[in-house]
């Protein structure tokens, strides 16, 4: 599996649409920019199957993140918090007005992650329903590769068709937030680490 398959479906949904051609070329070289000969293909499940296998290592996750186009960059202290924040990928043509933008973040403490975030940012004179179908493939696509859960459940959230947060199997709580201002709209979704459950089941879990 290619590390550009992260959104290479958006990439074939913009191509038949007559979506111009930066659109695709932006998406296509910010994942390609983390491609080199010794680690073209990546595996599926690469955080081992649970969301523990993304909390407890923060320098093996960052790994990760990068092999499957997310860009993370170096995980470190900021403030309170150790924090990587990824490259912004655009996705409308970046050449454009109002371009459309992806943001992918971790954060924790040295010794773990206890939440990552992917953020849509929307110009308010933009109204582009292709870049949100691309935005949920880029996060499905990415936790799919992880191996973790949460893709399905966080899209029907941002439908509507579930709640706005809760609880996942395999040790993550999720959360879909919408901020809105003069200048843009934010829709971000965040998965958090999930405090343990004493009697070792929880039935909220989705």
């Amino acid at each position: 599996m290619k590390t550009g398959i992260l959104l290479a479906g958006a990439l074939a949904v913009a191509g038949c649409s007559g979506t111009p051609a930066g659109n695709e070329t932006a998406i296509a070289n910010a994942l390609d920019s983390n491609v080199t000969d010794g680690d073209s293909f990546v595996s599926p499940n690469l955080a081992g199957g649970s969301w523990e296998g993304v909390w407890k290592d923060p320098a093996k996750s960052i790994e990760n993140f990068s092999r499957i186009g997310l860009r993370p960059g170096s995980y470190e202290k900021k403030g309170e918090v150790w924090r990587s924040d990824a490259e912004p990928t655009p996705l409308t043509d970046p050449s454009g007005d109002h371009v459309v933008t992806a943001y992918f973040a971790a954060s924790g403490d040295e010794e773990s992650l206890d939440k990552v975030a992917f953020t849509l940012v929307e110009p308010q004179l933009s109204n582009d329903q292709q870049a949100r179908d691309q935005f949920e493939k880029w996060v499905t696509q990415a936790l799919t590769q992880l191996g973790v859960t949460g893709g399905d459940t966080v899209v029907k959230a941002i439908h509507g068709e579930k709640r706005m947060e809760g609880k996942l199997k395999g040790g993550a709580d999720y959360a879909v937030t919408r901020e809105t201002n003069a200048k843009e709209r934010r829709l971000t979704v965040t998965f958090a680490r999930a405090a343990p459950i004493l009697n070792g089941t929880d039935p909220t879990a989705r």
